[in-house]
């Protein structure tokens, strides 16, 4: 269930504080402020009753002006439209939010929009749908589908899901402009990561319960250690998700701090966390449990800490010809990107074809390639020998290449200069050969399977 509360005669900051001694998941959109109110029951009664709680706290802050309006539905989108377009307070049961819009002017559609700023132009919609004679939601709403893509494009079945009281996106919670910092200095010097172990315990455990309490997790934490040096030594940690346990975070930048320590004693820490709305996960009966974000991270920071951070992460592909490039970018938990689907966010799906691929052949690269001795004849290879256990050595019965690639001379240490070869052995095994040019050293770079 979702509040939608409207008051012109009162300032913003007012309606906001209301807000947030309901719930503190709320969203203002200009002057118009929604409330997830799901299960606030306990604490207000009904539906009614919680609406007639929010019209009274607003009342309070009133000034004698234009009475506030409130309105409760079970989508965001059906509460404001309602409360932009009826006075005083309106209460729908689920699943009547179509039938409770159909009456409403088709402008109130139009200052919805605007006050999401959905669109940087002017919007000709309502123009045009006033000149077709559609003055309410429900007339847009009973359109069909077809015939309005056909005038009014993607945009158009926007507005349509819209006025049947669709939401397009999730309630994005309001953040607290207070920032989320605290800071402890020692009244003595401190030199290693087991001391600054329990100084971090103590500021990250406050810290996490406030983001827990205001419903926000941690992205980004700065860690800033003044030294006795007088100097700062400042480390960034972005966080692959949302998470705010207060272990994880303090083992998060110990392992941080283990991979990059500071260089003389501490007297003053401070950390400062960027928050985020939090994270909610709905596992599925269909598919394996995934692990916590918070184990994969530890996970992922004790590695870097033990291999270094160049040897940890994701693998990304460079804009290179040359062969097995690759770089290591920041490990990133995955998330789902949506799109929207007549109306209303659904998450985007790879759609596969019902025809199979046929794969014939595929190269699968040996880790290290394997330096082997090559015989060759008129510039072909004839003859391949090897003492790698499992590699086969004997005489080549085809061949096709050279495949020649060079790049990077102007970079030392990177450049490279080799010709290549596709070969089938008398035992019916394919290898990828490669010759080094500038060395001539043959390596088994791969094989067909």
């Amino acid at each position: 269930m979702f509040a939608a509360l409207v008051a012109p005669s009162i300032p913003a900051a007012a309606i906001i504080d209301v807000a947030r001694a309901f719930t503190p998941r709320f969203e203002q959109v200009g002057p118009l402020v929604l409330l997830d109110v799901g299960g606030l029951s306990r604490l207000f009664g009904s539906p009614q009753e919680l609406g007639t709680h929010l019209s009274e706290a607003l009342a309070k802050h009133g000034t004698g002006g234009t009475a506030p309006r409130v309105a409760i539905a079970a989508t965001q989108t059906a509460a404001a439209l309602l409360a932009l377009g009826r006075p005083g307070l309106t209460v729908i049961a689920p699943g009547q939010e179509a039938k409770a819009l159909v009456p409403l002017s088709i402008s109130v559609l139009d200052r919805y929009e605007k006050l999401k700023k959905l669109r940087a132009r002017d919007n000709r919609h309502l123009e045009i749908l006033t000149k077709w004679g559609i003055r309410t939601l429900g007339a847009f709403a009973a359109v069909a589908g077809p015939e309005v893509f056909e005038r009014l494009g993607d945009h158009g079945l926007q507005w349509q899901a819209l006025a049947r009281g669709v939401d397009a996106r999730p309630l994005v919670p309001w953040v607290d402009e207070v920032p989320f910092e605290a800071a402890l200095e020692l009244e003595w010097p401190i030199e290693g990561l087991e001391p600054l172990s329990f100084v971090l315990a103590r500021l990250f455990e406050p810290l996490s319960e406030r983001l827990e309490q205001a419903d926000r997790g941690a992205t980004v934490i700065h860690t800033s250690l003044r030294l006795t040096t007088k100097r700062v030594h400042v480390r960034t940690l972005p966080l692959p998700s949302p998470m705010r346990d207060p272990k994880t975070l303090r083992t998060l930048v110990l392992l941080d701090l283990e991979t990059h320590p500071p260089d003389a004693p501490i007297d003053t820490v401070r950390v400062f966390i960027e928050p985020t709305p939090g994270r909610v996960t709905q596992w599925t009966l269909l598919e394996r449990a995934q692990p916590a974000p918070e184990q994969v991270s530890t996970l992922i920071a004790r590695l870097g800490a033990l291999m270094g951070d160049k040897h940890v992460g994701s693998p990304r592909l460079q804009d290179t010809w040359k062969p097995g490039a690759f770089a290591m970018d920041e490990f990133r938990v995955a998330s789902e990107e949506f799109r929207v689907k007549d109306g209303a966010l659904a998450p985007e799906v790879l759609t596969v074809h019902s025809e199979l691929a046929t794969v014939n052949s595929a190269l699968r690269r040996f880790r290290f390639p394997i330096p082997t001795r090559v015989q060759v004849q008129e510039g072909r290879p004839i003859r391949v020998a090897t003492d790698r256990h499992g590699c086969s050595s004997g005489t080549i019965v085809q061949s096709a290449g050279p495949w020649r690639t060079s790049g990077e001379w102007w970079q030392e240490g990177r450049a490279w200069d080799r010709d290549e070869w596709d070969v089938a052995m008398a035992d019916g095994t394919i290898y990828r050969l490669v010759v080094e040019r500038g060395v001539g050293q043959w390596f088994l770079e791969g094989v067909v399977d």
